[in-house]
């Protein structure tokens, strides 16, 4: 059993994209697109949830170590006003079909605050630290520097996309989501567009590179543009600056913290 479930992770890795995994689909969906079996699905996704706060629900994900999470720095402020301290903060994952909740720490790094729109997005990254570790294999970091290449294609993991059908619990809709998409419109290395579907409640997911049998983390999703007069129904086509997903890129000081906080943490 153990062994098919890692032959198909290898398989998960390497996979050359089938047009059917162009869209987003939940785990069970994906995994019969891509021939993978479900549970080889469910574990190697199971680090993506659902960071619930006060003030609204995103996407996190468990990073680098078993008590580190990376979200959107919005899930806690608007610009550089804090609206919600991390410790008063759940996140929520599944094991299987149980749903099991970690509270976060009062321990929180996020991007320097800038009330200018464009550098807000660069900022919009969150390193957070559970109460305790989270179990779950955690998401790898890529160690050396990242170089983006446009068209390269990328998978965007959604720990809480509420759009989607499936799971329910008494807050709504709980659905992960997967799709293979591309990356598009890079600046500055330090955001870039995607043609990847964004929903609500996808703030601060991931976005993995798949390289060398390896799933790294790539960047986490800041927002999108959303021009209703393009696109009145939805499901566009990928339109820079009008149609799009906008992700901020793990490096520099988003990269550092993350690496800092995972050589502090002993749930490796």
């Amino acid at each position: 059993m153990h062994r098919a479930i890692n032959d198909d992770l290898a398989r998960l890795i390497v996979m050359v994209a089938a047009p059917d995994t162009d869209r987003r689909m939940t785990e069970e969906a994906y995994a019969k697109a891509s021939g993978l079996s479900p549970d080889a699905v469910r574990d190697r996704f199971a680090a993506s949830g659902v960071l619930r706060c006060p003030g609204g629900d995103s996407s996190a994900q468990v990073t680098g170590a078993r008590d580190v999470i990376t979200t959107a720095a919005h899930a806690f402020r608007d610009l550089c006003k804090l609206h919600t301290p991390p410790d008063k903060c759940l996140f929520e994952y599944y094991r299987g079909t149980e749903k099991r909740t970690i509270p976060l720490s009062a321990t929180l790094w996020m991007g320097t605050c800038d009330d200018s729109a464009p550098r807000a997005s660069v900022s919009d990254w969150a390193v957070a630290k559970l109460a305790f570790p989270a179990d779950v294999k955690a998401y790898e970091i890529y160690e050396r520097t990242e170089i983006l290449a446009e068209l390269e294609r990328v998978l965007a993991v959604v720990g809480y996309d509420i759009l989607a059908a499936g799971k329910t619990d008494k807050y709504g809709s709980f659905n992960k989501t997967m799709q293979e998409c591309q990356v598009r419109d890079v600046r500055d290395w330090s955001i870039f567009e995607t043609n990847c579907q964004f929903e609500v409640g996808a703030s601060g997911s991931a976005l993995f590179r798949q390289r060398d049998n390896r799933m790294t983390l790539l960047g986490v999703l800041n927002g999108d543009y959303h021009d209703k007069g393009y696109c009145p129904r939805g499901s566009c086509q990928y339109k820079s600056r009008t149609w799009s997903s906008v992700y901020v890129t793990l490096k520099g000081e988003f990269k550092d913290r993350l690496l800092a906080a995972v050589s502090q943490s002993a749930a490796k």
